[in-house]
């Protein structure tokens, strides 16, 4: 969305524009989007989509013909694959959409490299130590591409891995985050890589090109720590402690993201999440004390808690959005 359709849908909120005027004011100040606009969005969708579509293709197509491909033939196909998109990279602008496309797609090669090697082999490792290797193969990528969709990728390999070493309760991970608090193991790791993404893009050579990985990094954890005090509310097999995390957490987003600096994205998983704690309190403390009348009153606190979230939201918006305007003026 343009500058300008922002700063007319503005007016229109403070009562300067009438409804049914809107459409004209658009159309009379250039604000919709434009042909070109939608042409270059429809363009970068397609290509991730091949591209994707070309990643998953080439591992099903191993998968398939697996027993009709021989050994040396599987390795070179799958190598010179990889050798075309290094020279493909190459032929492509720097931190443009083909070149970190190209690069994502090297990064799902790798993995169906690591893989190949590992069925072909049959080393007898858990599987847990080959998206570990992916995942550290895919690090220095992600640092060539500032790209936010290949830290991603990073960051789902490394959840990956931590999940399969839970499930074989590998080592000192296994015995201090048992079954029950898995969870709070992957709220650790969004924190970690929430404030890596947001260091590599606040850096001074600005190693991050947009705040994506860190707004979603950030959203992950808030439904892990979520999903933690719910268990802390719920289930008496958890730390009592716990609990004490999810607070903590709570605090120190509103005072980064709400006192520091305005991000309504993250403040908005922010209200859900504190949403979501308030009603699991009341459902613990009501439990089946009203019947048939708990799921009315649960319904009305929702309600009445959404909205009050969705005002507060909606005023951060104005408020940074002011703040903008005086900047720029």
């Amino acid at each position: 969305m343009n500058e300008n359709r922002n700063q007319i849908l503005n007016w229109q909120a403070q009562g300067h524009i009438d409804n049914e005027n809107i459409s004209q004011a658009l159309a009379t100040t250039g604000a919709n989007n434009t042909p070109n606009q939608w042409f270059r969005f429809i363009r970068v969708s397609l290509l991730w989509l091949s591209v994707l579509s070309i990643a998953f293709g080439v591992i099903f197509f191993f998968a398939y013909n697996w027993d009709n491909i021989s050994t040396a033939s599987k390795f070179v196909m799958i190598q010179v694959l990889m050798l075309v998109s290094l020279f493909a990279y190459t032929q492509t602008k720097r931190y443009s959409n083909a070149n970190t496309t190209i690069l994502f797609f090297l990064a799902m090669l790798l993995g169906s490299l690591f893989a190949l090697f590992g069925q072909t082999y049959q080393t007898g490792k858990d599987p847990w130590q080959l998206f570990m290797i992916w995942a550290l193969f895919v690090m220095p990528i992600a640092f060539t591409s500032r790209s936010s969709s290949l830290w991603l990728l990073w960051l789902a390999l490394t959840c990956l891995t931590l999940n399969l070493i839970l499930g074989v309760r590998y080592g000192f991970l296994g015995v201090l985050f048992d079954h029950e608090r898995e969870l709070l193991l992957y709220s650790f790791l969004g924190i970690v890589a929430s404030v890596l993404f947001e260091f590599l893009f606040y850096s001074r050579f600005k190693l991050l090109a947009n705040r994506i990985a860190s707004q979603v990094a950030l959203i992950a954890t808030m439904v892990a720590f979520s999903w933690v005090a719910i268990y802390s509310i719920f289930d008496q097999s958890m730390k009592s402690f716990d609990g004490l995390f999810y607070l903590a957490w709570m605090a120190a987003v509103y005072y980064f993201y709400r006192v520091k600096t305005v991000d309504v994205l993250v403040l908005s998983s922010w209200v859900i999440s504190g949403i979501v704690g308030i009603i699991s309190i009341l459902a613990r403390i009501i439990d089946s004390d009203l019947e048939g009348a708990t799921f009315l009153l649960l319904g009305l606190v929702i309600i009445g808690l959404s909205t009050m979230g969705g005002k507060w939201l909606m005023s951060l918006l104005k408020e940074k959005k002011d703040s903008q305007d005086g900047e720029d003026a």
